[in-house]
């Protein structure tokens, strides 16, 4: 409808493939950053975000862009949306070990 050359139709069809590999990661961590907010616990919330945006992906476009140029652009949301995901779940399973701890123990009277 907009793009009338055919190889940046291609290539738009290729771009949005891989970023629609980093789909479910985001469903991830939207959730365990809602989780986090939910508990009242802002810094673990907040180093999230702040993992995502400034300490991951801003280096990560540097450093793809110097290794792969484009394509390498492309590919930094569905790689650190991996790398956060997985420290998304870390964070998660500590959490919840953390309060089964806590309800194990007595209660002080």
């Amino acid at each position: 409808m907009f793009l009338h050359e055919q190889a940046l139709i291609e290539q738009t069809a290729y771009f949005l493939t891989i970023l629609c590999l980093s789909a479910p990661t985001l469903g991830v961590i939207n959730m365990v950053t809602s989780y986090f907010q939910a508990l009242g616990k802002a810094a673990p919330s907040l180093t999230i975000t702040v993992m995502r945006t400034a300490v991951l992906f801003i280096p990560a476009v540097i450093l793809l862009n110097s290794l792969w140029g484009l394509d390498g652009v492309i590919a930094v949301q569905p790689v650190v949306e991996a790398i956060l995901t997985t420290g998304c779940l870390v964070l998660y399973g500590k959490e919840l070990r953390a309060g089964r701890r806590r309800t194990r123990e007595p209660a002080a009277a």
